[in-house]
Parts: structure tokens; sequence; C-alpha cells
């Protein structure tokens, strides 16, 4: 995959979190319901959360695929 602010070829990888991961507008404290227009990309307490994601260690960018993930919206 190719960067999309540079152009550069990104790495294929994962970002993992401890127990939740969300979207959101404003920054808040995450809640068990997501707000309108927020998303919240997994919640697992007892595994964590692996979601699929591309890095580009030219400009520093991550691109976040969670078209396999659990997510709720809000």
């Amino acid at each position: 995959m190719n960067c999309p602010v540079c152009g550069a070829e990104m790495e294929k990888g994962f970002i993992q979190a401890g127990q939740r991961m969300a979207w959101v507008k404003k920054k808040h404290k995450i809640s068990l319901l997501p707000k309108k227009g927020e998303l919240i990309l997994g919640n697992n307490v007892l595994l964590g959360l692996c979601i699929d994601a591309y890095i580009c260690k030219t400009c520093r960018k991550i691109v976040i695929d969670y078209s396999g993930a659990d997510y709720e919206e809000g």
C-alpha cells in the first residue's frame, strides 16, 4: 500500500491496545456507549485489541483498516 500523504511504500502491521480503542471527534473519557458520530473500534477486556494498520516511516502516518474489526457506531 502506498501512503496517501507522501506516496511512499507503507509497511503492514497492527495497532494493539489493552482493552478499548475509539475514534472520537473531541477528547473525553471513553464510555460504554459511543456518542453520535463516534466509533468504538473494539472492546475486549480479556484479550485486548489488534487491528490491521499500515505505517509510513517517511512521513510518520498510520492508516488503520478496521474492516475486519468488531466495531460499534454511535
